[in-house]
């Protein structure tokens, strides 16, 4: 005689099954978009600095662009234009307005946070083929603004921001949008471990600004910092790894 499962046995494993899936997709969802975001965003930083070595070869350092004062458009034009000759360009808004979605970036805990480059006369901004978002903004037109303690971080020129996905959200600084400094040696990401200004404790952990986890992204491949707090330079590299990392990403 063969023995079978009746149909509540079959109907209760199924039911335990669908419990355990609704509890598991959501977190399993999230940790592929994090790993997604990951990837665009080291990708974007490999291109980017790319085309700065590039141009910084064919124009001389960023100092010799005519950046001219804080917050000026055409320095920001300026900018814009000797970086964009490296890419497929799907729409350049130059500081007109219009690539960047009509809204606020909010910070990781979905507050705004005051920036928005969708009209902003002191961004200059455009869009590649792929849908990533750059939005230039002058600091010092002689590139002398500080902020960190070693010396490329000493000699910064400009501000840059990316969207890795484009206008879909959720357009918040530390996930899809990042901050970077142009330098005049190249363009280094936020939240280095010598940055001062935006440093990764108090400006990517605990849901703060968001505006200091690009560095950590690029170097640490993860975005532990949405899950836990107890991660940093001299630490933690993830949530679960408890390794003591020998070298940091600095300067």
């Amino acid at each position: 005689m063969k023995k079978g499962f009746t149909l509540a046995e079959v109907l209760i494993t199924l039911g335990v099954i669908g419990i355990v899936a609704a509890m598991t997709l959501p977190m399993l969802l999230a940790n592929h978009r994090e790993k997604e975001m990951v990837t665009r965003l080291k990708k974007v930083y490999t291109n980017i600095s790319q085309a700065m070595q590039r141009a910084i070869v064919e124009n001389g350092t960023p100092n010799y662009w005519e950046l001219k004062a804080e917050g000026d458009s055409s320095g920001a034009l300026s900018i814009q234009d000797k970086l964009s000759e490296y890419y497929i360009i799907s729409k350049d808004c130059q500081t007109d307005g219009g690539c960047w979605p009509d809204a606020d970036i909010t910070k990781l805990d979905g507050t705004s946070i005051g920036l928005n480059f969708h009209n902003n006369p002191e961004y200059a901004t455009f869009r590649i083929a792929d849908g990533t978002l750059f939005a230039f903004r002058i600091v010092s037109a002689d590139c002398t603004f500080t902020v960190g303690t070693s010396g490329a971080l000493s000699s910064v020129c400009a501000e840059m921001y990316v969207d890795t996905n484009g206008e879909s959200n959720p357009n918040r600084m530390g996930y899809d949008v990042h901050k970077f400094y142009i330098v005049k040696n190249g363009i280094y990401p936020a939240g280095l471990v010598n940055d001062t200004a935006t440093p990764f404790d108090t400006n990517c952990l605990n849901k703060s600004s968001g505006l200091g986890c690009a560095a950590w992204v690029i170097d640490r491949a993860n975005m532990d910092y949405l899950h836990c707090s107890d991660i940093g330079w001299g630490g933690k590299a993830s949530c679960k790894n408890i390794f003591n990392y020998n070298h940091s990403m600095g300067m």
